[in-house]
């Protein structure tokens, strides 16, 4: 486990609760391709902020890297829609890149 995930899980058991402990959480885990950790702590961190773009982009990435194709195509045509409101153009087009690898993935 990382110095990083670490610092963020110690801050969760004592108490410590919001948006970006959860997005760095669930960011950290993806990135240490530990799926399943990255998706629960990404969904809380989309029910603190259903606008935060990144956490839907890194939810959707994680579900497809997880082979959960249909979640993961459901969860990046919402980062679309957010961060297409949000003028996030960077996100869009990750987003975009991810749902073309689910549709090939089928």
């Amino acid at each position: 486990m990382s110095p990083l995930i670490q610092r963020l899980e110690a801050m969760l058991e004592a108490g410590t609760d919001n948006l970006l402990l959860r997005f760095g959480l669930g960011k950290a885990y993806a990135e240490l391709q530990q799926y399943d950790q990255a998706i629960s702590h990404l969904q809380q961190a989309v029910v603190f902020d259903p606008l935060h773009s990144s956490s839907w982009f890194w939810l959707g990435r994680a579900q497809y890297e997880q082979g959960l194709l249909d979640e993961a195509e459901k969860t990046l045509g919402k980062t679309v829609q957010v961060a297409t409101e949000k003028g996030d153009s960077q996100t869009v087009k990750m987003a975009q890149v991810f749902l073309r690898r689910v549709q090939k993935a089928r």
